[in-house]
C-alpha cells in the first residue's frame, strides 16, 4: 500500500468498516487482507466507470476561485480513484466538468445538460445564486448537489437536494463582525451585491454588528452585472466622509461584500481621497483574490485601506493533536499545481469528491435516494482536508473558525483566526 493510501485509510477507517469491507487494523496503519480484494468483487454492484458531475464557474467574476476548486476536485478524483485500486473495487470514478460562468442561469442549463445524460450526483455549484435558481430543478429531478463554497443562509434547508461543505454565513458574519469591532470599527458602511449570497452575508453581518454596539449605515447595494462603479463609489464616499467628520477616520469602516469586481470597484474608489483613509473589510470570496495584488491600483487602494477578510478555516491540527495530513498533502499538492496558495474552498471541493465517492461505496449504487440515506452519516465519520466534516440538520458543515487574511506588504499574508467557539480573535 503506498504512503498516500494509508493516511487515507486511517482516516476512513470507520467509514470501511461499516462498508463491512474486511479490514484489519495494526498499529497507525490500514492494511487490506487479500481476501478483502475478492469479498469486494462479490458484494459490489457497480463496475466500470461511474459518472459524477462538477459546475464550477471556470469564466467570469469567479474564475479565480472556480479555476482553482477545479484543480482541487480533480485531485480529489485522482485520490479516490487510488483508494478503490487499493481495496480492489471493481469500478472507477469519473467526473465530467461543466462551467457555470458565474451565471444562474448557464448553471441551470449545465445541470439539465448533466442530468440527460443520467449524471446526478453534482459537484458544486460554487455560488448560492446559482444554486438558489438549479435547487428546484434538481429536488424535482432527484439529483445531488454537493457545494464547496455556497454560503447564503437562506439555503440553509433540511431534506432538500442541497449538500454544503462550509457553515452557511450566519456564522461568516458572525466572525466578519467580531474582526471589525476588533479593529476599533463602530461605524460600519456596507456595499454588497445584490444578490441571494451577498444579501444574506450583509444581513448577518450588519445584525451581528449592531448585537456588538456598533453602528451601521443603510449601506450601498450594486447590480452583479454592472461593470462601471462611480456612482457607488461616489455615494460611498459622501457617507465615508460624513462618518469621519463626526467620529474619526479611525472608527469608520468599509465592508465590501462581493466577487473578483472587487478589482472594479476599488479603482473607483481611489479616485476619491477620503475612501483611502478608512479600513476596508471584506469576506472569503475576496480572500487571496489575487486580482488586486497583480494590479497596481488595486495594490496601492488595498494597502492603503489595509483590506482584511475572513475566510473559513480548515482544521490543521486532529482532534488528537497530529497534523491533518489530508490537509497538507492537498495544499502542497494544490500550490505546486497552481504556483501559488490556494484558497480555502479547494479543500472543500476535494472533500466532497470523497464524501460522494464513499457515499456510492458504502451503499454500492448511485441511486440518488440511497445516496441521501447514508451521506450525512458517511460526513460525520470522514475526516478529510478541511478536518471533520460533521453536517448540520440542513446538510451544511456544522462549525468551523475563520482565519484572518490580509493584504500586507504587497501579498496576501495570514493574520490570526477567529475561534467560533469562544467567540475571539487572535492575531499574530
Amino acid at each position: 500500500m503506498s504512503a498516500a493510501g494509508k493516511i487515507i485509510g486511517i482516516v476512513i477507517v470507520g467509514i470501511v468498516i461499516i462498508i463491512g469491507l474486511g479490514i484489519v487494523i495494526g498499529g497507525s496503519d490500514t492494511e487490506v487482507s487479500e481476501s478483502t480484494d475478492s469479498t469486494v468483487q462479490e458484494i459490489s454492484e457497480l463496475s466500470g466507470v461511474v459518472n459524477i458531475g462538477l459546475i464550477l464557474p471556470l469564466s467570469g467574476d469567479l474564475a479565480t476561485h472556480g479555476l482553482e476548486n477545479l484543480e482541487g476536485s480533480r485531485f480529489g478524483v485522482v485520490e479516490f480513484n487510488k483508494h478503490l485500486e487499493e481495496i480492489g473495487a471493481p469500478w472507477t470514478l469519473k467526473m465530467t466538468t461543466e462551467d457555470s460562468a458565474t451565471s444562474p442561469v448557464i448553471a441551470l442549463e449545465k445541470l439539465t445538460s448533466l442530468n440527460a445524460k443520467g449524471i446526478k450526483m453534482i459537484v458544486g455549484p460554487e455560488t448560492s445564486s446559482n444554486i438558489r435558481n438549479m435547487k428546484g430543478y434538481s429536488d424535482a429531478n432527484n439529483m445531488l448537489l454537493v457545494s464547496c463554497c455556497s454560503s447564503a443562509p437562506s439555503l440553509a434547508i433540511p431534506n432538500d437536494s442541497v449538500y454544503r461543505l462550509v457553515p452557511d454565513d450566519s456564522n461568516q458574519g458572525t466572525a466578519l463582525s467580531k474582526l471589525i469591532q476588533h479593529e476599533g470599527i463602530q461605524v460600519l458602511v456596507p456595499v454588497w451585491r445584490e444578490d441571494t449570497w451577498g444579501v444574506g452575508l450583509s444581513n448577518a453581518t450588519t445584525s451581528s454588528f449592531v448585537q456588538r454596539g456598533g453602528i451601521i449605515d443603510e449601506g450601498i447595494p450594486y447590480n452583479p452585472e454592472s461593470l462601471e462603479f462611480s456612482a457607488s463609489t461616489s455615494l460611498l464616499a459622501e457617507k465615508v466622509q460624513g462618518y469621519v467628520d463626526e467620529y474619526g477616520k479611525d472608527k469608520v469602516g468599509v465592508m465590501f461584500l462581493g466577487f473578483a469586481e472587487i478589482l472594479s470597484f476599488m479603482q473607483s474608489a481611489s479616485q476619491h481621497e477620503i475612501l483611502d483613509d478608512v479600513r476596508w473589510f471584506g469576506p472569503g470570496a475576496n480572500t487571496k483574490e489575487h486580482k488586486l495584488i497583480d494590479d497596481p491600483i488595486g495594490l496601492e487602494f488595498s494597502t492603503n485601506v489595509q483590506f482584511t477578510t475572513v475566510q473559513f478555516a480548515a482544521s490543521k491540527i486532529t482532534d488528537t493533536g497530529d497534523v491533518n495530513l489530508i490537509y497538507e498533502k492537498v495544499q502542497d499538492h494544490l500550490t505546486e499545481t497552481l504556483g501559488t496558495a490556494p484558497n480555502s474552498f479547494v479543500l472543500s471541493s476535494y472533500d466532497a469528491v470523497w464524501i460522494i465517492g464513499l457515499s456510492i461505496l458504502e451503499t454500492q449504487s448511485t441511486d440518488v435516494t440511497k445516496i441521501k440515506a447514508v451521506i450525512s452519516d458517511i460526513a460525520e465519520n470522514y475526516s478529510g482536508a478541511i478536518g471533520p466534516t460533521i453536517l448540520n440538520e440542513a446538510g451544511d458543515l456544522a462549525q468551523a473558525n475563520y482565519e484572518v487574511w490580509g493584504i500586507r506588504d504587497g501579498e496576501w499574508k495570514l493574520l490570526g483566526l477567529y475561534t467560533q467557539s469562544t467567540d475571539s480573535i487572535s492575531l499574530i
